[in-house]
């Protein structure tokens, strides 16, 4: 480092022309009043000392250090990317081997003729150095990314930095824990990033089962679903594959998916239905088709569901004035003693109309106003409701009934309900649909007729006809002439049933949906009077009856558990520790609850204990609770009474899943964000310079950033250098007045 002293504001000097003219008057004044030469020349020194001291502080004086001229003990750390993402085909070889040629023909000797030395890492989720034998030797097989780990890495690796820092890579990183680290030390060592995405923009074809869903809890000759979430990409067409459903390990369902073409992630069902109480694991795999450079992250997935006797499903059906729909519904569950109805009817602004309560106290008062309130319930139906109808707080009741005690929330009616008033209420985020805007459309009471979706086909809750396909049976219903217009469904939504013939701005305008919300499942039917189903001539009351109950069961799903037992917001992977959150429902029956201790156990998917303790829990107050995946399996987390009686278990499955495959397309994104932090550069390989340019562009920014390392550090900004000009000022005050000059 060298240092030379510079002033920002020299004319500050200039300063010092009148100052030192009127220190000059001031001497002549005092040789004519006769004073000694010696005593002159004092005074002279320590007024000319002063003003120095102050004219060279108004230039602003600063030291500034240099780095000098890089020298042999510095190098360029080139990063080079092994993870298995660089092992992708495409074009004339795969990423990695394009990644050498690059380096042997181009890069290494450019950087050699402008005698800049290179110190070549390989890095995945770890980093090393490497000579050429073991670039060309390795397979790039990592199974994760640590970009940012690779670049603190080569920052702290020496005592000296190294001039730059050139990364080989496609810019799929996955790993972010050192993102802070190499961040920092790129900023303090000023050290510019280059970066070189190789691979292509789209990725490769992908097919992938993402995940496996179904009921936590189930009673026995209940239909339900396992759902399997499907994710093709980059692929014009993909030919038919297999889906097989095991039961306990035997293979018990298969089905042919025609996925068609373009990318896309659906959801394929498989309808199940037992008869004998237990817990039974269910596990869904892929087969894949023989398509040349198919990459499949995942085939297989599991799921685990308790078949129990159900016990007393209550629903609250709350309506804003009295409609036929309460009656048909009633009815329909009539011969179901497991099921009870419960209804809530506003008849004034003062005044509601209770049925079917359970006690004289039981919504008195209304519509529920605390989630206890709700905690009986395991469905709310919300039929012919206007938006001045439920208030602000109404509405975060029933999005906390929905998402924390998992309840099931059906909102039902048409214009007037389905209003866009609604718009960006609480209400609106529970529900699967988006409201429109345009109000006062017409054509709502024109005769239509519904149309299941593909989804709906395969839904256990529109199979309503045990002699029929669902389309056919649903193409006997009747016509309606009232609906509420929505504008689309939300990301993730079911969309069951549509308008036969009305349009909308994302296709045919929905009449039925569902998703799910937190813990909970929430569902709209946008037709005004879906009653008339019941009393149409060619209708069978027993298919009306059958979809109601089963509609019931879908959205009550598992039923009330004593405590529930959630997934925090994670990535999981095997070697983790997962977290857990587990929190204790109110009681349904309102009953004191005083017990506070529970047991949490967790065991491997054969039943080996990994790890128990206790915990203390109480209603609606949230606990984490972490246990260590080592390998992947499905886990069972179960939570006992203070007698060690389970109360819920939830499965977690742990996969693993090769996440270098997920996002196969070359993220330049990521090195112009490094690039950009440090003043560097970043390029696609194809449009990268020539080498030597290349070579220029370097060092150019090498130089650059160097005359961005020199610093300035305030000189004589002091209590040294102000003591100095008070004692020079203060001295020269003495000695006059000792001469009696004052």
């Amino acid at each position: 480092m060298t240092a030379v002293l510079i002033f920002e504001f020299p004319r500050g000097w200039l300063l010092g022309i009148p100052l030192l003219a009127a220190f000059g008057f001031l001497l002549w004044r005092e040789y004519r009043r006769g004073l000694s030469a010696q005593r002159l020349l004092a005074l002279g020194l320590l007024r000319v000392l002063a003003l120095l001291l102050l004219l060279g502080l108004a230039a602003r004086p600063v030291w500034l250090t240099r780095e000098p001229p890089a020298s042999a003990t510095r190098q360029v750390a080139l990063l080079v990317d092994r993870s298995e993402s660089m092992s992708l085909d495409e074009h004339d070889g795969t990423r990695y081997q394009q990644t050498l040629d690059f380096m042997r023909n181009r890069l290494l000797p450019a950087f050699k003729s402008a005698h800049l030395p290179v110190q070549a890492m390989l890095f995945d989720q770890g980093a090393e150095v490497a000579d050429g034998a073991k670039l060309n030797a390795t397979a790039p097989k990592g199974k994760r990314t640590n970009l940012a780990g690779a670049i603190a890495h080569a920052l702290g690796g020496s005592a000296l930095p190294p001039l730059a820092v050139v990364a080989l890579t496609d810019g799929i990183a996955n790993e972010n824990a050192d993102n802070t680290r190499a961040l920092t030390a790129l900023v303090d060592s000023k050290v510019p990033f280059i970066g070189v995405g190789f691979g292509n923009d789209q990725g490769v074809k992908t097919l992938s089962l993402r995940e496996v869903e179904a009921p936590s809890s189930v009673s026995t000759k209940t239909s339900f679903s396992i759902s399997a979430q499907l994710e093709m990409m980059n692929t014009e067409d993909m030919p038919p594959f297999d889906l097989l459903l095991f039961r306990d390990g035997q293979m018990t369902q298969k089905k042919s998916v025609s996925p068609g073409k373009g990318s896309r992630c659906w959801l394929e069902n498989f309808s199940v239905n037992e008869d004998k109480q237990g817990v039974h694991n269910y596990m869904v795999q892929l087969m894949p088709p023989s398509v040349p450079s198919l990459k499949c992250i995942s085939v297989l997935g599991n799921v685990s569901v308790r078949i129990s006797d159900e016990k007393e499903l209550r629903v609250l059906y709350i309506q804003g004035a009295l409609t036929w729909d309460y009656k048909f519904i009633n009815l329909a569950l009539h011969n179901d003693p497991t099921i009870k109805l419960t209804g809530l009817t506003r008849t004034s602004k003062q005044s509601v109309f209770r049925q079917n309560v359970e006690s004289a106290g039981e919504l008195l008062n209304g519509f529920p106003t605390t989630v206890e309130e709700l905690a009986p319930f395991r469905v709310v139906i919300l039929s012919n409701l206007r938006p001045a109808d439920l208030t602000t707080a109404q509405q975060d009741v029933l999005a906390r009934f929905c998402g924390e005690l998992g309840g099931g929330v059906l909102m039902i009616g048409g214009p007037a309900t389905f209003d866009s008033s609604w718009q960006s209420s609480r209400l609106e985020q529970l529900l699967p649909v988006v409201f429109a805007r345009n109000t006062g459309v017409s054509g709502l009471d024109r005769p239509f007729r519904v149309q299941l979706t593909e989804e709906a086909v395969q839904h256990p809750v529109f199979q309503i006809a045990d002699n029929r396909a669902p389309r056919e049976a649903w193409a006997q219903l009747p016509t309606f002439t009232q609906y509420g217009r929505v504008d689309a469904a939300k990301p993730g939504a079911q969309v069951w049933v549509q308008h036969q013939t009305d349009d909308g701005p994302n296709g045919r305008r929905i009449l039925m949906a569902s998703q799910r919300y937190g813990a909970g499942l929430s569902a709209v039917i946008t037709i005004q009077n879906f009653w008339r189903w019941r009393l149409a001539k060619d209708t069978e009351t027993s298919q009306f009856d059958r979809f109601w109950r089963q509609l019931f069961r879908f959205l009550s799903e598992v039923g009330r558990q004593d405590v529930s037992i959630h997934l925090a917001d994670q990535e999981l992977h095997p070697q983790m520790d997962v977290r857990v959150v587990l929190e204790k429902q109110p009681n349904p029956k309102n009953i004191s609850d005083t017990n506070k201790k529970f047991f949490v156990r967790v065991e491997d998917g054969q039943r080996n204990l990994l790890q128990e303790e206790a915990i203390e829990l109480e209603p609606l107050r949230a606990v984490d609770f972490k246990f260590h995946a080592e390998k992947p399996d499905v886990y069972n987390v179960t939570v006992s009474d203070a007698l060690k009686v389970p109360l819920t278990s939830r499965p977690i499955e742990i996969r693993d899943v090769n996440v270098e495959f997920q996002n196969t397309a070359r993220n330049m994104e990521t090195l112009r964000q490094w690039a950009s932090v440090s003043d560097g550069l970043a390029f696609k390989v194809e449009e990268c310079p020539a080498a030597s340019d290349l070579v220029a562009q370097i060092q150019a920014k090498i130089e650059q950033v160097r005359r961005g390392k020199e610093t300035q550090h305030p000189f004589g900004v002091n209590g040294w250098v102000l003591a100095l000009v008070v004692g020079c000022l203060g001295g020269e005050w003495l000695l006059r007045k000792k001469w009696d000059l004052v």
